[in-house]
């Protein structure tokens, strides 16, 4: 396995767990209500959020400035990745957009949801990343 195929597959797997972490600790600490009104929660969530940020820079910045670690075909796969990270990006904020409206309307977005949005967003683009890492991987092995 490539240097980059096995931090895309760690990734993938932190990705998953950072989110459902995420989800997890908004649920229990009381939800959007919560996250607009306890400044705690918001820290928290903000750490949680920042400190995944960081392991994926922590994965992925060295590979990228190691020449000796990724070749032409790696370089190749990283820079043809971000097809379906925004591909991902796209959908979940079509999704949120739809959601939003269809679920305020005639209200006023709550304000809340505009952080909440953001960070999803940036989950998603981080696991889309890895995703598209390792499809990258998987058609290169099976085109040859």
């Amino acid at each position: 396995m490539a240097p980059l195929q096995k931090r895309a597959f760690y990734g993938l797997i932190f990705g998953i767990a950072w989110t459902i972490a995420i989800v997890v600790v908004f649920i229990l600490k009381g939800g959007a209500t919560a996250f607009d009104t306890d400044q705690a929660f918001r820290l928290i969530m903000d750490g949680i959020w920042i400190g995944g940020l960081i392991v994926y820079l922590v994965l992925f910045y060295p590979i990228l400035r190691k020449p000796n670690l990724v070749d032409e075909r790696d370089k190749l796969i990283y820079d043809r990745s971000p097809r379906i990270q925004w591909l991902s990006v796209i959908l979940m904020l079509v999704a949120w957009v739809i959601g939003l409206t269809e679920g305020f309307r005639g209200q006023g977005v709550p304000a809340v949801f505009l952080y909440v949005m953001f960070f999803t967003i940036l989950c998603v683009s981080a696991i889309a990343q890895c995703i598209g890492i390792l499809v990258g991987y998987w058609r290169m092995n099976r085109d040859g």
